[in-house]
């Protein structure tokens, strides 16, 4: 489904969650999933999801990843069930 992504950040705070959510979206063996350690090591109570965003775009700016979803679920800040593509210019 997301042809090109280099790096997904997931919100998922269990690890089965992860797997569950890389499956459904069809991520390939290719994509580096959460090397964040998303949720799993870091939840900050409202933002955990905006995190994940923020986190692939910061990947993207250092030249690590020129493609990137990144994926939220939960809080008050404007990230409920929130898929984000995000692309660096070459």
């Amino acid at each position: 489904v997301y042809k090109g992504v280099d790096v997904a950040e997931l919100m998922a705070c269990y690890s089965h969650q992860e797997v569950i959510l890389s499956d459904a979206m069809s991520l390939g063996d290719n994509v580096d999933i959460s090397p964040s350690g998303g949720a799993l090591t870091a939840h900050p109570v409202m933002a955990t999801g905006l995190v994940r965003v923020i986190e692939v775009a910061q990947r993207i700016a250092d030249g690590d990843a020129g493609r990137g979803v990144a994926h939220a679920t939960s809080g008050s800040v404007l990230q409920q069930n929130l898929l984000c593509m995000l692309e660096g210019r070459n």
